[in-house]
């Protein structure tokens, strides 16, 4: 396990550095990124063998035991916290500082810093006072299974370790701004102190305070760096104020950039966790394996790729803040020629010579030569993915210095995903040198992506014409004639070279098609039926992002039948195929813009993540969570999807009538199996309740509650014979809803319906919904003492004070319940402890969404829950005070849909059913959907003219944000 204090300094992702003032002095920038370029390096190799010596100290006086554990699980949290906090600094501040420090001067330039330096000073300061007050858990959750005394060590060293945070962020931002100023080296050596202290304070002290000393030598050397750092700010003549000043544009500009750039950040720390998954499940040795070779090729990647970035980026920011795109590609190829001439040489020697390397540096004691053969193995699947690692990482600085952080956060999610398929194929193959290989696999594909990204924001990029400073070298090297020999044969026989489009897109369709074939031919030897599936599979894949339309269709035709009791629908990949386009949407669609429509996807996405932090403490294993928690995802996604897809009235009438059809199957499916007492259960009061394709009548209940409302709405916007038609399914709805005997649903959907009808937007529409519902209450009533169906017999009887059982289920929960447990107990830790419990008659979930919650996410889990309903609630009430027309009427049916999902939440935690949720998140997006951008009257005319498309959706957003623009600050 790295060190927190010296890790800081040697890994940290590649601060961000920028020297205009250097820029404007020198003619050739060139110059002085290559003396920052020499700083940087010879600063980290001096880093990393003073945290060499450093480590050597430090284990010839504490060892391996007990001390030692305590103090790296006490520092875990802390220092992962400090690098992810500080890495987004660094990827946000240096353009927009460089923009700032360029255009608006250095009084401006100061105001920023000074406003940036105060708000992560006071956000640390409380993170770090949160952290000392919750340290245990911290520690626990760190180290779930470390014992008492460990425990209780960690969490002693806790206050003099939790400061690092501090510490280590405002040095980030400070070292950012004095790189963007064109000071390197002295912010490059100070990283020295933090080794140097350390090390001196554990040879004096430490055989007297122990551990403490290691932790307070930590302290003092990064004291030490921020003192060095303050004292070259000034020298920076940059004047610090005590303010902060949020209304600069300046600031908001850096969180545009910071939003995705800590997200990127977080999906990236998934990728060694994910190699490590895979190779828990290969031969005794691999996770060692895999451990030692990516120790030797962090090597090049901490000194030659963190140096290179932190040189070019400052360099890059200033040419795009002076809109000098040239010099902008120019820089760009003549490092990417750089970095690649090194990284192949380099590559070529660690090949040949892996074996040596780690014969030399680690077989002796009990590293045999055997682990010698696997690491070597291993180290070379690693250096093969070197070059396109290193091309990566250059072009995510240009991104960085264009501002579109986004694209490498999609970009980062698709290689983490990338990751795990390439290791599930590549594992199996060759063991741990499969998953080396994966990675090397991976860093090709998303290079390639930045490429064409890249070329496709800036134009293009000539990076097969060497730049000017390469050739110079090769002529000094004696080789000019040869490359003018070589370019005149081009020039010669360039008629070769030449291929028109047309032959060109046929030779890449041709191989394409060779490629697939290729992988299909390995996939029909390995596994044939698998690989079939895969084919399918893909092109259904391909249509769907051809047509998204498609996709929501297929969502809303499919996903009812997924999980449920009818085998077709069950291990046969239906989720998968339509999950994964998805997510590969996402990135096509105005993620800012549609979070603007829909709010409450904001706290949503807070909600999962948060869930996603108990990854470590749930009772699922690392993939079934993973696996259940994107299927959360996908609700979120689906209403980011829906908003942008919807823009006209005939999708979001089709897309309802998508909805209709399933459910309307399911319904009637229910009312066969209770009429023939099949396909339900026998209820302890003697009812029999349906539950159709399911397992349990309340899932189904809810089902058909959230979306009768909306077969009400659709029913209004039909005319003639088809009216009828939508008022049959309307009955069909609300009969299968019946046959469920749900109290919850006879409950909440009156209630739905009622204020539904107030928001109607006409007197006739009120009145006849009204005369509806009075027809149908009177023939319930007929029912119950004519037909004696005992349609409210549960509501009187003796488990009615226990809700079926269920307070003794809520009580077991509450009772097991500890609120300093920040996290909760992770995802479905509720289910697991009710299954081990002989608690209540009812099954084993808890059967109410927010007590389940609350011991699954803890307290601030349930909060961030709650805010997901009340900002919901808030954004429908806004939508029915502004709307009118059938726009209102859709309001109406959504706040009724929400009204039964969070009553019916009370007895139930099927909120996250993906059956249900699917549908429930779409139909809440729909009065958000782009087709409202241009409201429209409701058409008198029968439904051949519902076709009226609405503006298209860049010229929509395009309207929004001048709208915005023109309404001002205060708006």
């Amino acid at each position: 396990m790295p060190d927190p204090f010296i890790d800081a300094d040697i890994t940290q992702p590649t601060g961000t550095s920028s020297a205009y003032l250097a820029a404007v002095r020198l003619k050739s920038p060139n110059k002085n990124i290559f003396r920052a370029l020499m700083s940087l390096a010879s600063a980290a190799l001096l880093i990393r063998v003073m945290g060499l010596v450093y480590q050597i100290i430090v284990t010839g006086r504490f060892g391996l035991g007990d001390a030692m554990d305590a103090y790296f699980v006490a520092a875990l949290v802390p220092s992962l916290v400090a690098q992810l906090i500080g890495g987004t600094v660094e990827y946000s501040v240096v353009p927009v500082y460089i923009r700032v420090r360029s255009q608006e001067g250095r009084k401006r330039a100061s105001e920023l810093f000074s406003t940036l330096l105060n708000v992560l000073l006071v956000g640390t300061v409380v993170l770090m006072v949160v952290m000392f007050i919750f340290r245990f858990e911290v520690v626990h959750l760190s180290a779930p299974a470390l014992g008492s005394s460990s425990t209780g060590l960690a969490a002693s060293l806790a206050p003099f370790i939790i400061p690092i945070l501090v510490l280590q962020v405002l040095i980030s931002l400070l070292e950012s701004i004095l790189n963007a100023e064109g000071q390197y080296g002295w912010p490059a050596y100070a990283g020295m102190l933090v080794p140097l202290t350390t090390a001196i304070f554990v040879l004096v002290v430490g055989k007297y305070f122990g551990i403490v000393a290691l932790c307070v030598g930590g302290l003092v050397g990064l004291c030490l760096q921020l003192f060095v750092f303050f004292i070259r700010v000034r020298q920076a003549k940059l004047v610090y104020r005590l303010n902060i000043n949020l209304r600069n544009p300046a600031v908001a500009s850096i969180l545009a950039i910071a939003g995705p750039a800590l997200l990127t950040a977080l999906i990236i720390q998934a990728s060694p966790l994910v190699d490590q998954i895979f190779a828990s499940s290969l031969s005794n040795g691999s996770i060692s394996a895999l451990n030692y070779a990516l120790k030797l090729n962090s090597v090049p990647v901490g000194i030659i790729f963190v140096s290179v970035g932190r040189a070019v980026l400052p360099y890059l920011s200033y040419q795009v803040s002076s809109n000098n795109m040239k010099a902008f590609k120019e820089t760009l190829r003549l490092y990417l020629w750089a970095v690649a001439i090194t990284t192949i040489a380099m590559s070529a020697f660690m090949t040949i010579l892996a074996h040596p390397i780690v014969q030399l540096l680690f077989q002796r004691g009990a590293f045999t030569s055997e682990d010698t053969a696997l690491t070597a193995s291993t180290l070379v699947g690693f250096t093969l993915g070197l070059a396109p690692m290193a091309f990566g990482f250059i072009l995510s600085k240009a991104f960085n210095a264009l501002g579109k952080t986004r694209v490498l956060m999609f970009v980062t999610i698709f290689s983490v995903s990338a990751n795990a398929i390439f290791d599930y194929i590549f594992a199996r193959l060759w063991q741990s040198m499969g998953i080396a290989l994966a990675t090397s696999a991976v860093y090709c594909c998303t290079m390639f992506i930045l490429l064409f990204a890249l070329r496709r924001s800036i134009g293009k990029l000539n990076l097969l014409t060497p730049p000017g400073e390469v050739l110079t070298v090769i002529w000094k090297l004696g080789l000019g004639n040869n490359y003018i020999r070589w370019v005149s044969w081009k020039q010669r026989n360039s008629s070769w070279f030449r291929i028109q489009y047309n032959v060109s897109r046929q030779l890449g369709r041709v191989g394409v098609i060779f490629a697939v074939f290729i992988a299909g031919m390995i996939g029909m030897f390995y596994n044939s039926l698998y690989a079939l599936r895969v084919s399918f599979g893909a092109i259904i894949i391909l249509v769907f992002l051809r047509y998204p339309y498609v996709l929501l269709i297929a969502w809303a035709l499919i996903n009812a039948f997924i999980g449920s009791n009818l085998p077709f629908f069950n291990g046969n990949n239906f989720l998968s195929a339509l999950t994964i386009p998805t997510f590969l949407l996402m990135a096509c669609v105005p993620i800012r813009q549609t979070l603007k429509r829909m709010p409450v996807l904001v706290f949503l996405a807070i909600y999962l993540l948060w869930a996603l932090a108990s990854i470590g403490l749930s009772p699922l294993g690392t993939v079934p969570f993973l696996i259940f928690w994107l299927s959360l995802v996908d609700f979120a996604a689906l209403s980011v999807l829906t908003i942008n897809v919807i823009t006209t009235r005939r999708r979001m009438l089709g897309l309802i009538d998508a909805i209709l059809v399933p459910t309307t199957f399911i319904a009637l499916y229910g009312i066969y199996g209770w009429l023939t007492k099949q396909y339900g259960v026998l209820d302890s009061t003697g009812v029999f309740r349906a539950y159709s394709i399911y397992n349990a009548a309340p899932g189904l209940s809810l089902l058909l509650s959230i979306v009768i409302p909306f077969a009400i709405y659709r029913t209004f916007t039909l005319r003639g014979i088809k009216r009828v038609v939508g008022l049959i399914v309307t009955l069909i709805l609300l009969v299968g809803t019946g046959v469920t005997f749900s109290r919850g649903a006879y409950i909440s959907l009156p209630v739905a319906i009622i204020v539904m009808i107030c928001f109607l937007p006409s007197r006739k529409l009120r009145i006849g919904m009204l005369s509806g519902v009075v027809a149908l209450a009177v023939m319930l009533v007929l029912l119950e003492t004519v037909g004696h169906v005992p349609l409210f017999d549960r509501f009187f009887t003796q488990d009615i004070a226990s809700i079926n059982g269920r307070t003794y289920l809520w009580q077991a929960l509450l009772q097991s319940f500890d609120p300093t447990r920040l996290l909760g107990n992770g995802l479905q830790a509720s289910d697991a402890l009710l299954a081990s419990l002989t608690v209540g008659s009812i099954a084993t979930a808890p059967s109410n969404l927010f007590i389940g919650t609350l011991y699954d996410h803890g307290i601030i889990g349930v909060i961030l829950l709650s805010l997901v309903f009340i900002v919901m609630l808030v954004g429908l009430i806004a939508g029915l005070r502004k709307a009118t027309g059938e726009r209102r009427m859709l309001y109406a049916a959504a706040l009724a849909a929400f009204i039964c999902m969070l009553f019916q939440s009370q007895e139930s935690n099927d909120f996250w059913i993906q059956a249900i949720a699917v549908y429930f998140w779409i139909l809440m997006a729909l009065p958000f959907a782009l087709n409202w951008s241009t409201p429209k009257p409701l058409p008198e005319a029968d439904e051949a003219s519902l076709d009226e498309t609405t503006q298209p959706r860049m010229k929509v957003v395009r309207q929004e944000m001048l709208e915005h623009t023109s309404a001002g600050p205060g708006v």
